[in-house]
């Protein structure tokens, strides 16, 4: 539970500031919203997890990165095909500009990142240690004999 909450706060932290970062260059939606997304995915692969220091290889931390971006791509994709125009109302009413969600890369990249980081930190919460067990010997066997 902890690693999910974990996950959650670590992907939000990366997403907003890719999408500040984005909308103070003057990036909203189109083409350069799956590339910011895209970047949100990456950054949270790298981020989220295992640190990359305790690694078995620097593959691995590679390999959720190019995946993330694809992700972060596709959820773009996906909520552009399912949420269309939508606009927030408590946003804008907090002072974000009024416009579509897509368009708004400060609350659309928590979303992307809160998403994938949740996903990566699940999924690297498994440590061994609680399942580990001598090779060879079935789970409920004793070494006396």
């Amino acid at each position: 539970m902890l690693r999910l909450v974990l996950g959650i706060l670590k992907g939000a932290v990366v997403g907003a500031a890719v999408g500040l970062g984005a909308a103070k260059v003057g990036i909203g939606g189109g083409a350069l919203g799956y590339v910011v997304s895209g970047v949100v995915g990456a950054l949270v692969g790298i981020v989220c997890g295992k640190a990359i220091w305790r690694q078995e290889t620097l593959f691995t931390p590679l390999l959720k990165a190019i995946f993330g971006f694809g992700i972060g791509a596709l959820l773009y994709l996906g909520a552009h095909k399912l949420l269309g125009g939508m606009h927030l109302a408590l946003a804008t009413g907090l002072g974000a500009p009024d416009r579509p969600l897509l368009e708004v890369p400060f609350l659309f990249g928590p979303l992307v990142g809160i998403i994938w980081g949740a996903f990566i930190e699940v999924d690297d919460s498994g440590s061994g240690k609680a399942g580990a067990k001598a090779p060879g010997k079935p789970a409920g066997s004793s070494t006396k004999a």
